[in-house]
């Protein structure tokens, strides 16, 4: 009888596995839909703007959206988007912290208050880390399993990267840059415009997770960004041209100098590296390192100098917490700001002076911008003291001498932040902002800068001989004005005195050393003295 029961179960398991790989074979294939193609960042960092869900789930943390619940969860909960979208991709990061409850990404479904919370959810839903494969919320429950692929590069409770590219009625989700699954739903009436959820699964016992580093592009191209790729694609994607210009129709609100703005699309592959993990540029940066080096080369440094005034003074005000808000912008700690708040810097311009201590020229490799090699300088701003920043510059001033080990003052860079770059130093591993420019800065104090070796400007040595000449000019001329001015008094005393009459003395009196003689009865009359009339 049992070997009955085992011949039977087995034939039926066989049916549904049949009946399954037929369902999925059997899919419709329905093409994406059009649309307007938005990057949006679903996250700014620093609150839930853009989100509704359960306040006493739901926070932010070290700019991480946080699940958390300490009590029970009788029904899995979301955080969910404001808005509906259909065909999406969406890049994130998550971790599981507390709890081996798996969490998810829910979409293609709707907000579903009767089974018992506010902001549960029915529709489809991306299962990780625990139990990997789609399911259906609140209808056929199990729809696609993909452990076996998922759990042989996913990570329990550490940060997995994520890639979900939802278009027609196919889903294929990548884990840590590999396709776990390329799945389409066999029933496309089930699919629906809503929101996209994040979930914190009902649980007796206490759970934490984290999602970081949300990016949203609707209407997105055909193609997966976060595969890990061969050589070959190496190669083919480094060759790309990416869009480098801010379409006319995009809004811009961090900078009203549009020259110097970049999409964020064309960071959808860039992502920073973690801390204290050594790794320079990879396969995934290629195409978009060599974009923003040619976004440089034709963007002119006064632009770009003037949009990093306008978003350190946005940072200023809501960056590291307002504390710099009423200091000096020379103060404002730029590498603490960038290392903190990644995501928000990433595309942003940025003005750096300092001095350099490694200057090398590094060759290029393929690209379709011609870009033969460039320089890659190590330097240190005052407020980040003993941080380097990496700056790759396409050209230097040719009066800095390049080497492994050097000590040039009075550098600056204007140009824009790429991604953080891990590498390796003596107290372990560190991470530096990368900011790219068009060229290195430099002003020398000491050097002379001018003619004959005496450090004179030349533009200034002629002001100066200028203002000279018209002095001594004006000095001559009020010299020879005061001569002619002199001559002419001279001339005139001596007219003066030809035509003046000879002096006669009939009228000279003696009294002999007395000025007023005295008169008896006339001082004694009035009282006063007056000179005597008598001769």
């Amino acid at each position: 009888m049992r070997p009955l029961l085992v011949s039977v179960s087995v034939l039926l398991l066989t049916c549904c596995v049949l009946n399954g790989a037929a369902t999925a074979q059997d899919a419709p294939i329905i093409p994406p839909k059009r649309g307007n193609s938005q990057t949006i960042r679903l996250f700014d960092g620093k609150s839930l703007n853009g989100w509704i869900g359960h306040e006493k789930y739901w926070s932010v943390e070290d700019g991480e959206i946080v699940g958390r619940n300490t009590d029970e969860v009788p029904v899995s909960t979301y955080l969910l988007t404001e808005g509906n979208v259909s065909d999406f991709r969406l890049t994130f990061e998550s971790k599981l912290v507390t709890s081996e409850m798996h969490s998810g990404i829910a979409l293609w479904g709707r907000v579903a208050p009767e089974h018992g919370d506010e902001f549960t959810y029915a529709g489809h839903l991306v299962m990780f880390p625990s139990n990997y494969g789609f399911w259906d919320l609140y209808g056929r429950n199990s729809i696609h399993q993909n452990a076996e692929n998922a759990k042989a590069v996913g990570k329990q409770h550490d940060w997995n990267r994520i890639e979900i590219l939802a278009q027609g009625n196919r889903i294929r989700f990548v884990l840590n840059g590999e396709l776990i699954s390329d799945w389409r739903e066999p029933e496309p009436d089930r699919i629906k415009e809503g929101p996209i959820g994040l979930q914190l699964h009902s649980n007796k016992v206490p759970q934490e997770v984290r999602f970081r580093k949300l990016m949203l592009e609707t209407f997105p191209e055909d193609r997966l960004v976060t595969l890990n790729p061969s050589a070959t694609e190496a190669a083919q994607q480094t060759s790309r041209v990416l869009p480098i210009d801010v379409p006319p129709g995009d809004p811009v609100d961090w900078t009203r100098h549009r020259e110097a703005a970049v999409p964020d699309s064309l960071f959808s592959k860039v992502y920073p590296n973690q801390p204290f993990k050594p790794a320079g540029l990879g396969a995934d940066d290629g195409p978009a390192f060599y974009a923003m080096l040619q976004k440089a080369a034709q963007t002119d440094d006064a632009a770009v100098r003037q949009s990093a005034a306008e978003f350190l003074k946005q940072r200023m005000t809501d960056g590291i917490d307002g504390k710099f808000r009423d200091r000096a912008p020379a103060l404002f700690p730029a590498f603490f700001d960038i290392s903190r708040e990644p995501e928000v810097w990433q595309g942003r311009t940025v003005v750096l002076k300092g001095h350099v201590r490694k200057l090398v020229r590094v060759p290029a490799g393929e690209n379709p911008y011609g870009i033969k090699e460039y320089w890659e300088a190590w330097l240190y701003s005052e407020p980040a003291r003993d941080n380097p920043f990496l700056v790759i510059s396409l050209e230097r001033d040719e009066r800095m001498e390049p080497g492994a080990e050097v000590l040039i003052d009075n550098v600056s860079a204007a140009g824009w932040f790429f991604k953080l770059y891990g590498y390796q130093a003596q107290e372990g591993g560190w991470v530096a902002p990368m900011i790219i420019t068009r060229k290195l800065g430099y002003r020398p104090v000491a050097e002379p800068r001018g003619l004959m070796d005496g450090g004179i400007d030349p533009r200034l040595l002629a002001i100066v001989l200028t203002l000279a000449t018209l002095g001594c000019w004006y000095a001559f001329r009020l010299w020879a004005r005061l001569r002619i001015e002199d001559r002419e008094r001279s001339e005139l005393r001596s007219i003066v005195k030809q035509h003046e009459p000879a002096p006669e003395f009939d009228n000279v009196v003696d009294n002999g050393g007395v000025l007023f003689p005295a008169d008896d009865s006339d001082s004694a009359s009035n009282g006063t003295i007056t000179p005597s009339d008598k001769q």
